[in-house]
Formats: C-alpha cells, sequence, structure tokens
C-alpha cells in the first residue's frame, strides 16, 4: 500500500504547472522525501518525467510492467501555489479531486512541497503521509526537441530489483561488469546501499561471484540524506563536514569544491571512497578489496576514478 501511495503522491506532485515559460518543457525526477504522521520518513525516485505545456502535464514513467502516462490539468491560483485535477487521458474529464501544491523553480530545478492536513486525524495509523517534498532537474526547455525526447531512462542493465532509481546516468565502463544482485534481498548489498538510491554494483570482468564477497568491488550510490534539494556549493561544504566527521581518525585524500574523499582502512583489506557533487546530486563512489597483497591504495582509487569519470561524462550538461 504504501508502495502505490507514494507512487501517487510522486505522481501527483508532477501534474502541476503555471503560465510562466520557465516551468514549460521536460523535468526529470531527482528525488520524493515523504515524512509521515508518527515522524518517520522514506525518500522514494522512479523513473519518471513530466511534461508541461500550457494546459496539461504529462507524466512518463517506466516500471517493471512498461511505460505508463498520465494527464492532468492545472491552474495557477497564488504565486507560488498550483490547484492540479488528474483527467482522463481520453475523454480529458476529471477523474479525482484537485490538489493544491506549492511549488518554486531555483535555476535549472523545480521543487513541490504538500502538506497534507488531515495527516494529524490519522497520526493513530501513524504511516499517513503528512507531506511530501520533491526535486526535478529540467532536462530541457520547451521548444528544443520534439516531446519524444521527454522520456524515461527505460530498462537498465546495470542492476536488478526494485530499489528506488537514481536520476543519475551511467554506462558501464570497459573491464567491469555488474553485480547484478538486489540491494533489498542480499545481504552483501543491503547494509552499504541503506537509505541511498542505488545505481549499481561493479567487480571486474570475468569475475565469478561464489563467495560471501567479491574480493574486489565498486558501489556506485546516489546519497538523499541531503533532502530533496538542489545541492549547491553551500550545501556540498557541510556535506563535506560531515563526511569528514564520519571518518574517525581517517584523514580526507581529497577536499574541492565538488568532491571529497578518503581511504578507509578495513582488518580484512581497504576501501576508497569519493563523494562528488554531480548535477545537484551527491553520487557517493565506493571502491573496496578483501586481503589485498601490498599497498592497495593506487588501485583502489584508480577503480573509484574508472566510476568517477563515467559518472560526470554521462551527466555533462
Amino acid at each position: 500500500m504504501m508502495k502505490s501511495l507514494v507512487a501517487g503522491v510522486f505522481l501527483l506532485s508532477h501534474f502541476a504547472a503555471n503560465a510562466d515559460d520557465a516551468l514549460l518543457g521536460c523535468w526529470r525526477s531527482q528525488q520524493v522525501h515523504v515524512t509521515l504522521a508518527d515522524q518517520s520518513f522514506n525518500d522514494q525516485n522512479r523513473d519518471c518525467v513530466a511534461e508541461y505545456d500550457a494546459q496539461f502535464v504529462r507524466s512518463r514513467c517506466h516500471a517493471a510492467s512498461g511505460l505508463t502516462e498520465t494527464l492532468s490539468a492545472y491552474q495557477r491560483i497564488g504565486a507560488d501555489t498550483l490547484r492540479v485535477t488528474p483527467l482522463d487521458p481520453v475523454s480529458r474529464e476529471a477523474k479525482g479531486a484537485p490538489s493544491e501544491v506549492r511549488y518554486r523553480i531555483e535555476d535549472q530545478w523545480l521543487l513541490f512541497d504538500r502538506e497534507f492536513a488531515d495527516a494529524g486525524a490519522k497520526a493513530a495509523a501513524g504511516k499517513q503521509p503528512r507531506s511530501v517534498k520533491s526535486v526535478s532537474m529540467r532536462v530541457r526547455p520547451k521548444g528544443l526537441a520534439q516531446a519524444a525526447d521527454c522520456a524515461p531512462r527505460g530498462d537498465s542493465k546495470l542492476r536488478i530489483g526494485n530499489a528506488p532509481a537514481s536520476s543519475l546516468a551511467m554506462t558501464l565502463p570497459p573491464g567491469w561488469q555488474p553485480l547484478l544482485l538486489d540491494p533489498n534481498t542480499d545481504q552483501r548489498l543491503h547494509p552499504a546501499v541503506n537509505t541511498s538510491l542505488f545505481i549499481g554494483a561493479f567487480v571486474p570482468a570475468g569475475t565469478t561471484v561464489d563467495q560471501p564477497g567479491p574480493a574486489q568491488m565498486v558501489l556506485v550510490l546516489d546519497d538523499v540524506r541531503s533532502g530533496a534539494i538542489p545541492v549547491h556549493v553551500k550545501e556540498f561544504a557541510a556535506i563535506k563536514k560531515r563526511f569528514a566527521a564520519e571518518l574517525g581518525a581517517a584523514k580526507l585524500a581529497c577536499d574541492e569544491a565538488d568532491r571529497v574523499c578518503a581511504y578507509l582502512p578495513e582488518n580484512a583489506g581497504g576501501a576508497y571512497t569519493e563523494m562528488l557533487n554531480v548535477n545537484g546530486r551527491v553520487a557517493i563512489v565506493i571502491s573496496s578489496m578483501v586481503r589485498p597483497k601490498g599497498d592497495a591504495r593506487p588501485a583502489l582509487r584508480e577503480s573509484a576514478q574508472v566510476f568517477v569519470q563515467r559518472l560526470r561524462a554521462d551527466n555533462a550538461q
């Protein structure tokens, strides 16, 4: 039930538009942050885009069941408020009650915020949504390309399972293969992925994983801890401070405006972690080895850099 509710709330948050030219065009969902009545929360994302014109919003989402498209009409009722009505795609008649959503545009990001007025009355249920915040990134302004370009990314060959999808694009680097394990169910990945948006886990090409864990692995994640906001230089500076505090006795190996990294020695091997700002998202690349011979740090860093460079290239604006 929660999965369908989150999906419905996400769609609702993207069925809104106004006559402002800055909103027209295509936007790709990056993160949906849902706060529940018991003050717990979860972060979700689906492979979805929203196409805005002067009258309607078309939301297109890809899932295991295929592509879905939903249509809504909108009306601007305030400087930062939209009233949205879901429509039947054939008759274009209303098929649900209208809802109100607050919005704002920050440069190339679109942010929505919806409060549920009846959350307090349903607090006994605990898991009823109290508020939803979402952030999407501009794919293109209206008129620069045909509507066919406003589409979900589709099936990924880099991961399996139903874990929330990252908006970051990434293709497979040469010399590597995806480790096709579901982080929701596989105990080798779940503790590391935690609540992050899973992009993929990777091992050197030709690796056979028939042991508790691969001897070498690179894990790529989309960190959601900053919330459903675009991460600018100021926000990333705070993230770097948090990262440094989490290191304990370990020291930073790099500290730049858009990236931070460190080696994390372990009893059975070692790891290298790099966090980087990619289009307002915080990507985490973790390179690890089990029982390496000699100094593993150069190999750890080199493996991580392969994926860091691929992320930057695949998401270049």
